[in-house]
């Protein structure tokens, strides 16, 4: 099963980074757990929902439930 990112903002939809995919769910928590990829992250979230919206959660959520584009991820 693929893992993914998935960032829910305060103005933006939630959407996931599909180009960090991960095995498994303690691969994907430890990425976002390491400061040494906060840079990779930033980029990710910039290029969605730009400098200004805040972000609410971070969570890590296998591909089975990421809908596809146009679909709420609840």
């Amino acid at each position: 099963m693929t893992w993914f990112i998935v960032f829910f903002m305060a103005n933006v939809d939630p959407f996931a980074v599909k180009t960090l995919p991960f095995d498994n769910r303690n691969e994907c928590v430890a990425y976002v757990n390491d400061p040494s990829n906060s840079s990779r992250l930033a980029i990710e979230v910039i290029d969605i929902a730009g400098f200004m919206d805040e972000i609410l959660a971070v969570a890590c959520l296998p591909e089975s439930e990421i809908p596809e584009d146009g679909e709420d991820i609840v």
